[in-house]
């Protein structure tokens, strides 16, 4: 089976190509009224070269897509913040804006569809994202990684997560233990990457679920619980993710 790399700057439907991978690939959380969210179209305008999909050669179909955001970043990589894929997201456009030059590349986005998933393009489109950024001559390629496995396991903390084990010895999360088999570091969590904030009635649809009082609930795909709050008549959902590297000079 053969597949093409594609990315915004040269195809004009490429985000349109993105969120259907996306809406296919992530929860309907991670993914609701994608388009309609000001500083992900912003990412197609300011970075195209970046935002990249594999399709399908036969059926020209987009089957993954990587998003990727340069940043300037001066300190060490153990420093990064907490807030993970949405510091980001805002940093990469305020550096952009500042005029200040990139040295690191940030993966906030890496998914396949889900019946192309155990065919390694994984690896393939990291490999590529590696070689983007050491043509632009960056320090490091990072990921705000968002572990296989970890939805399974909601009420477990990912900094307790991170510290499981398979039968071999090795990292038990698959996405993880992947990278780092690979040369990824991991080097921390990112306990507030994704937050998403919206109503009672929202929420309900985007789980298909239904809260009828204030409390904590696990939420299909969700990697830790949906914070409802009747007072304010909203739910808040705090997603954690880890810190990964690639070192490349």
């Amino acid at each position: 089976m053969q597949y093409n790399l594609v990315n915004a700057k040269d195809t004009p439907n490429c985000p349109e190509m993105t969120a259907s991978v996306l809406m296919q690939a992530y929860p309907k959380f991670l993914t609701h009224n994608l388009s309609d969210n000001p500083v992900w179209v912003s990412l197609f305008d300011l970075y195209p070269e970046f935002q990249l999909v594999l399709l399908e050669t036969s059926t020209k179909s987009a089957i993954a897509q990587v998003s990727c955001l340069p940043l300037a970043w001066q300190e060490n990589l153990e420093k990064l913040p907490a807030q993970g894929c949405d510091w980001v997201c805002a940093k990469s456009i305020t550096d952009s804006l500042e005029g200040r030059k990139p040295n690191i590349l940030a993966v906030v986005s890496l998914s396949i569809i889900p019946e192309y998933q155990g065919k390694r393009l994984s690896w393939q489109l990291l490999e590529h994202c590696q070689k983007i950024a050491q043509t632009h001559q960056f320090r490091s390629l990072i990921l705000a990684a968002r572990p296989s496995l970890k939805h399974l396991y909601p009420l477990i903390s990912m900094e307790r997560y991170i510290t499981w084990k398979n039968d071999q010895g090795m990292l038990f999360d698959p996405w993880l233990r992947f990278n780092v088999k690979q040369g990824a570091s991991l080097f921390g969590v990112c306990a507030e990457s994704t937050t998403i904030v919206d109503t009672i009635d929202t929420w309900e649809i985007m789980a298909n679920m239904y809260f009828p009082e204030t409390g904590d609930y696990v939420i299909p795909g969700g990697l830790v619980p949906l914070k409802i709050d009747y007072t304010h008549q909203q739910g808040t959902y705090i997603e954690p993710n880890v810190w990964l590297s690639y070192q490349l000079v």
